[in-house]
């Protein structure tokens, strides 16, 4: 019985470090009395943890300035953080366009980042060129303390044994990425679908208030709509991303998904379709330059007022917008990150909102709140990160 008493004592221990150090990493200013108050536990409690973690130096107090405190009354309290330079992460995404990689400390700050072409449709060829990306920031990293690495891809992926079970690069299909990686690198690896480590990254980045749940509704090759419920994403074993794209609508009478019509794939291909016919002479040039279409090329003939483009992706993002409606109307999240190079752009930032707004149905049109987050073309390789510092140092 006493062992028992005395095992259930250290695992409660265990739980409560666990939600400390949790809350720290995403809590601005945290503090001793705060981390209490938000996690209902004693002062003592939270002192006991709190300084075990300074002993062993994975944690640093950081005086809070005049302007950051709430009152000038009294002693002025220290904020706790982690050691920035305590640990860290290696996240790698596997795009759809490029791959990309970065080296983050502990609090999530970006070291290193770097950018290639396109992941190889042959499955060892890619998993060379990613080790060797991934040794790359290894050396950079020097004698510090990695944890491991983190990384995303499109396609069903099973996230506990690190296989990929479906995937747009059919040689990948079935093979095991964690194990094959690890062999190579000697790391702990982590795999999940990208846009769900892009939704975790979401989540692990907001700091103050912020909702206990949302969808992070992304638009790129395709469209995905994962959501974050009490920081995880909701799945089953199959693990994709809420692929939102494959959402059927009727269009003149026939059934099309949402990623041939909305997508930035759908997009691809109007332009295309245009440039063959003889038009959209200036995005012609363009692609003749740099010998591919991007979206940013897009995006540049579009704001210099070339009708038919802002026609394409106007009706584009229409269709967007009814997919992001059935989303809301269905799960009623309350709130929404939009996330993708197409919205860094205002027009179609309100085109979104007024396309998805006139479908919401009842309140939603005026309590669900809909935020663009920056585009930023790392933000899928730092999600990778993110959910690689969650799983092997937060909550362990």
């Amino acid at each position: 019985m006493a062992s028992k008493k005395g095992n259930s004592l250290l695992e409660t221990r265990r739980r409560n470090r666990v939600l400390i150090k949790n809350m720290i990493f995403r809590m601005e200013n945290a503090r001793r009395t705060a981390i209490a108050e938000e996690l209902g536990l004693t002062l003592p409690t939270i002192t006991t943890s709190v300084n075990e973690m300074l002993t062993e130096g994975i944690l640093e107090e950081i005086p809070i300035t005049e302007g950051q405190l709430v009152n000038n009354m009294g002693r002025r309290p220290n904020a706790i953080a982690f050691r920035a330079e305590a640990a860290y992460a290696i996240g790698v995404e596997l795009g759809p366009y490029a791959t990309r990689a970065v080296l983050m400390n502990l609090r999530g700050e970006v070291i290193e980042s770097t950018e290639y072409e396109r992941a190889a449709e042959n499955y060892q060829g890619m998993l060379g060129k990613v080790a060797n990306i991934i040794q790359e920031l290894m050396d950079k990293a020097g004698d510090k303390r990695l944890l491991g690495v983190g990384v995303g891809l499109p396609g069903f992926i099973d996230r506990e044994k690190g296989i990929i079970r479906s995937n747009p690069r059919g040689d990948w299909i079935g093979k095991n990425l964690a194990a094959d990686l690890e062999e190579k690198v000697h790391l702990p690896i982590l795999v999940d679908n990208n846009v769900r480590l892009r939704a975790v990254g979401q989540e692990m980045s907001m700091q103050g208030e912020k909702p206990d749940s949302f969808a992070y509704f992304f638009v790129s090759r395709g469209v995905a709509c994962p959501l974050m419920l009490k920081e995880d994403v909701v799945s089953g074993y199959t693990a994709g991303a809420g692929e939102i794209g494959h959402t059927v609508l009727s269009v003149n009478g026939e059934l099309k998904c949402v990623d041939d019509l909305g997508s930035e794939g759908a997009i691809f291909a109007k332009c295309q379709e245009a440039m063959l016919a003889g038009r959209l002479p200036e995005l012609k040039e363009r692609m003749q330059k740099e010998g591919h279409i991007a979206m940013e090329q897009i995006l540049e003939v579009q704001m210099q007022g070339d009708d038919e483009v802002n026609a394409i992706i106007d009706q584009a993002i229409g269709y967007l917008g009814i997919a992001l409606a059935n989303v809301v109307n269905l799960i009623n999240p309350g709130y929404v990150v939009a996330d993708s190079c197409l919205f860094s752009v205002e027009k179609n930032r309100q085109r979104l909102l007024e396309a998805a707004k006139g479908n919401f149905f009842g309140l939603n049109e005026e309590e669900v709140q809909i935020v663009f987050t920056p585009f930023d073309r790392f933000r899928g390789a730092k999600g990778a990160g993110y959910f690689l510092i969650r799983e092997l140092f937060l909550n362990v």
